[in-house]
């Protein structure tokens, strides 16, 4: 395994700043693309990875493409780095760092698998967030009619590089707010298995939130709707499935 850090990042520079000494503990390389910030904001992101993490790995792209955008744009980069795993982070401090290591020893034990934080959330966590994730997960299994997926909506995950380029190379998934649950369902139906490890999760108060309420639902409905199509085109492989799992001891 060779294992990098991929960070999605957008004018989230100071929640960026405060986590970057726990990713650089971790002493795995950090693949930073920035999506779009201001000249000010990407100018700063240079100059803090210049002095903190030097091998850094930053991409800037010229417009803002969303947040499963920048991390596909990151995956990309790190296989044509030669890394085999890339483990996803987002930038804005709301996941623990401290439990890198871990996903990165369970994913030493299953290597072809994609390794998913499972949020332990605090009270930070508010009642909209909350509930609106199981919307989400309940969706998700309808359309992968499995539930082996246990949480649709962290983007703390570690991803084999070469089944999950593919995959995106060939689904095309969202760019935006839909990609982390997107890329879940479509795993499911190659067949991809799916650990998970518990993780904290915490909401920095005053922190940020890139959702856009009209823009984001869209894609978010848009998602649900092709992967229901793609769902009932796949129907009679996802049934034989799950009867073969049933009968197998």
């Amino acid at each position: 395994m060779l294992t990098c850090v991929v960070i999605p990042h957008f004018d989230h520079f100071d929640e960026f700043q405060q986590m970057l000494p726990g990713l650089v503990a971790q002493e795995l390389p950090l693949v930073v693309v920035d999506d779009a910030s201001s000249n000010q904001t990407y100018d700063a992101l240079v100059r803090l990875l210049d002095e903190y993490a030097p091998r850094s790995i930053l991409i800037r792209h010229a417009e803002n493409l969303g947040k499963g955008g920048a991390v596909m744009t990151g995956l990309r980069s790190a296989l044509d780095a030669g890394y085999t795993h890339a483990l996803q982070i987002d930038a804005d401090g709301q996941h623990d760092t401290g439990a890198i290591a871990l996903l990165v020893a369970t994913a030493s034990r299953h290597q072809d698998s994609i390794i998913c934080g499972e949020p332990v959330f605090d009270k930070s966590i508010s009642k909209l967030r909350f509930y609106a994730r199981y919307i989400t997960l309940y969706f998700c299994w309808l359309e992968a009619l499995s539930t082996d997926i246990r949480d649709a909506m962290c983007g703390f995950r570690l991803y084999p590089l070469q089944q999950v380029a593919a995959l995106v190379e060939k689904s095309h998934p969202g760019k935006r707010m839909s990609f982390d649950s997107e890329i879940l369902v479509r795993a499911v139906w190659a067949g991809i298995p799916l650990k998970y490890v518990p993780v904290q999760v915490t909401y920095p108060e005053g922190g940020r939130s890139h959702f856009r309420m009209i823009r984001d639902n869209l894609e978010i409905s848009w998602m649900h709707t092709r992967l229901v199509l793609g769902m009932i085109i796949r129907l009679p492989e996802l049934l034989r499935r799950r009867r073969q799992r049933r009968n197998t001891p």
